[in-house]
Order: structure tokens, then sequence, then C-alpha cells
């Protein structure tokens, strides 16, 4: 079964092939012509152990056959969703996704259903309905696995484009139409004095570090963030309520979730938070997320450029929550969240241990980065074990109510303490005393109330 969906993987790759024929049996002859009831041992519908309890397979949901459509997406890893038909009478649809060892992301889910556990054990968290929207992830090799398939659910960068005018597509693309990115980049040039067709963006952004004033990058930020509505969330979840009340318990709903989120992926030190990494329910409203190629830290110590905001919240969303904006349901909620993770660190933690005794390929390569970085020999018995511990330490002192600035300046030293503009992204990082909280605020906070602070702070 693994070697088929590899198949699937592996076909039609190339972007040029997009319009290629959407039928599986383009991509896999034998799924096309699998009928159940003839084969002698038969096959379960992927993501039915759950290991929390002892499997019973004979009751488990056997595979009948696969849909003749696949759905091709417009992904970088141009990821094929299919459609599994059961004995159950139901259908059952996944991801088949390759180039990516997908042991990291099931074993996020697994973080996150003992999160859930941990949320639903505790009165306040319980009362507020706070808990994490999982979904099964089942890795077949080190580099194809399949995903299960969440309905009525969008990326959030669909969700807030669909509610653009005409015109405010045209006022996001600027007079040039070279959208924000671009309109950014040909400052960035200005600023690093060098040409737009030759320059490097990482070099540029380091550049910029070093001698762009925060006024003047403040300027342009509030500049190019004026160029698109504030209100575009706002609007959509408007446009999916039938009345005022439809209206706020969709908010309620979005607040709660991305609030709840927020705290889980900062403590797993999940990066990489574009907009095409959060999915928008469409029923519910609520915010789900996923990709975690960037975990416990990397996306701060091995990008080129280092990721120094510890989560989302941009002015999109702060709109969505107005008129408290982030001091009201999602502060509260945020507390809520760390505050009973922080009473049970043990059982997050003890079970993170699998990344030690069994690290992902993605691991390993971080490990043999860390081990170059240190001009050291790579060894694997050695620097497998290392790496991961010191990630797992790094989460314990989130729920243990170290400053977030002073957890992530661990990855940053790791990472980038020997570039050049090291001084800068560390000061950025610890904010200034006249204008950041975090930077009034010792390296182990007082309460989960001021850690949060500091962590809308740093973010906003």
């Amino acid at each position: 079964f693994g070697k088929h969906m590899g198949e699937i993987s592996r076909r039609w790759n190339d972007r040029k092939r997009m319009k290629a024929p959407r039928n599986i049996k383009v991509f896999s002859p034998w799924l096309a012509k699998f009928q159940g009831e003839e084969q002698t041992r038969k096959i379960e519908v992927p993501g039915q152990y759950g290991g929390w309890n002892k499997p019973l397979p004979e009751y488990h949901v056997k595979i009948s056959s696969f849909d003749s459509s696949i759905l091709l997406l417009k992904s970088i890893r141009l990821s094929k969703r299919i459609i599994i038909h059961a004995d159950d009478g139901k259908e059952y649809k996944f991801l088949v996704k390759g180039g990516e060892d997908l042991r990291l992301d099931q074993r996020v889910e697994q973080l996150f259903r003992i999160m859930n556990d941990v949320l639903g054990a505790d009165a306040a968290c319980r009362r507020r309905g706070l808990a994490l929207k999982t979904y099964e992830v089942i890795p077949m090799t080190t580099r194809v696995g399949i995903i299960e398939w969440v309905d009525d659910a969008e990326p959030l960068k669909n969700f807030l484009e669909s509610t653009m005018t005409q015109e405010e597509i045209r006022n996001a693309a600027g007079k040039s139409g070279e959208g924000l990115g671009g309109l950014y980049k040909v400052w960035l040039s200005k600023l690093a004095k060098v040409k737009l067709e030759t320059m490097d963006t990482n070099d540029a952004y380091k550049k910029m570090f070093r001698t762009a004033s925060r006024s003047a990058v403040v300027k342009k930020f509030q500049e190019l963030q004026s160029m698109v509505p504030s209100c575009l969330m706002k609007r959509a979840f408007v446009q999916m309520s039938s009345s005022p009340e439809a209206f706020l318990t969709l908010r309620s709903h979005f607040v709660k979730s991305h609030a709840c989120l927020s705290i889980c992926q900062y403590i797993l030190g999940i990066g990489d938070r574009h907009l095409s990494n959060f999915m928008i329910s469409k029923r519910t409203g609520q915010m789900i997320g996923i990709d975690f190629g960037h975990a416990f830290g990397s996306a701060t110590q091995f990008l080129p450029m280092p990721e120094l905001m510890p989560m989302r919240l941009t002015k999109q969303i702060t709109d969505v929550l107005l008129p408290l904006k982030e001091n009201g349901q999602l502060r509260n909620a945020m507390i809520c969240t760390l505050r009973a993770l922080s009473r049970e660190p043990d059982i997050l933690l003890n079970t993170a241990d699998v990344f030690v005794k069994e690290p992902s390929l993605d691991w390993r390569q971080f490990a043999r980065k860390e081990a170059e970085k240190q001009k050291r020999e790579y060894k694997a018995t050695e620097d497998d074990v290392w790496y991961p511990k010191k990630k797992i330490a790094l989460a314990r002192k989130k729920l243990n109510q170290y400053n977030p600035a002073y957890v992530m300046r661990e990855d940053l030293r790791l990472g980038h303490s020997r570039s050049a503009e090291y001084k800068q992204l560390e000061s950025f990082l610890m904010g200034e005393r006249e204008f950041n909280i975090r930077a009034r605020v010792l390296e182990i906070c007082d309460s989960v109330k001021e850690q949060v602070a500091c962590l809308i702070d740093q973010e906003t």
C-alpha cells in the first residue's frame, strides 16, 4: 500500500504538468483496479491506531475501493487528495504528500492530543471549550505519507483573499503590479544599495538589521500594511453569518481556537506560520494548524533569516477582536491554556522523549548542521541524542514561566552567534525598555499572566 502511495506522490510532480488527467489510473493502475472483496488480505483504512487503547483490528474499517477522481493541489509538494470507499459505506479522504518525513508532523499531532487531554482535565479550560482540532498523519516511508483530509476548511490565505474586491486587489498589487512583497524588496534593495535583479533577499534583510533605524522600518511596514484592508477576516466571518449572534459565535470559536493553538505551537517551537499553514473551518470558524516542518525552534536556529516571532498575531486578527483587540478574550484564553499545560509539564515532555529515542531524518540533518556550525565532527550516536534533548529542555523552560525572548535567544545563539548581524538580531529580539514589556521583565516571569504579556508584546 505504501509503495503505491509513493507512486502517486512521485508522478506529475512537474509543475508543467498541472493540467494532467485527474484520474487515479494515471497515477497508479493498481489502486484504480483495487477491489477489497477480491483480496485475500484486507487493507484497513489508515489512521485507526490511536495508541491510547489496545487495537482490535477485527473491528477496523477496511478499504473496498478507491475513487477514480484525484485532486491535484497547487502546493510546493504538489500533494494529491484521494478518496477511499470503505466497507462501512463511508468515504475517507486523505492527502498524499511526498518529499518530507511526516514523522515530525505525526508526533506533533500526538503531542497536540496529549495537550487536549490536559486541557480537558482543567476546569477553566473545559468551561471555555479550549481544545485543538487534530487530524491523523500516517508516514508510509521516510519521504512519503498520507494525511487525513479536513472537510469544510480552507487555507487562511484563500479565506482572506476571497473577500477582497477588485479595487482592493489592484491596490494591494501596487501601481507597478509587484505586490506587497515586491514593493518591500524594492525598499530592501535601496537600503542594501544593490540592484533588485541581483539582490539576495536574505543578505538584504541582514543588512537592514545592521543599518536601518527602528522608525524607518516601522514607517515602511505601516505604509505597506495600509495597502490591504485590515477588516478582511472580519468581513469573511460576517459573510459566513446569518445573524449578529452567529457572527459572535464564529468569532468566539476563532479566538479561543487561535489562542489555544498559538500557545501549544509556541511550546513546541513551531515556526513557518505563514497564511498557507493555517486552515479555517468554514463551518465553525475554528483555526487549525497544518504542516509542522519547522518545530522546536528550527526556524529560528537554521533558516538563513531567523524567525523571531513566537506566534501569529497580525492586524487582520486583532481587528476581528475589536474593541478590546488582544486584551480581551484572546489574552484570557492564552493564559488559561498556558497555565493548564504548565501544571502538567512531565506528561507532555515525557512523551516528547520519542524524539530522543527515534529522531526523524529532519532532526538528524539539524543535528548534523549544528555540529558543522560548531566546526566539529558529526557523531550520530552523540549528536542525534544531544540535539533533541536540548530542544526538549527549552520546551521545559517555556512551561516553567521563562521569558519567551530569553528562550528564543538560545535558539538564535545556537544558529547565528557567528553572523555579523547577530548583535542587532539579539537586540531586536530582546526589545527596548522604552517600548517593550519583555525588555522590562526578568529571565523568569513572575506569573503565567506576565509570560503571556511578553509573548503578545514580542509578536506585536
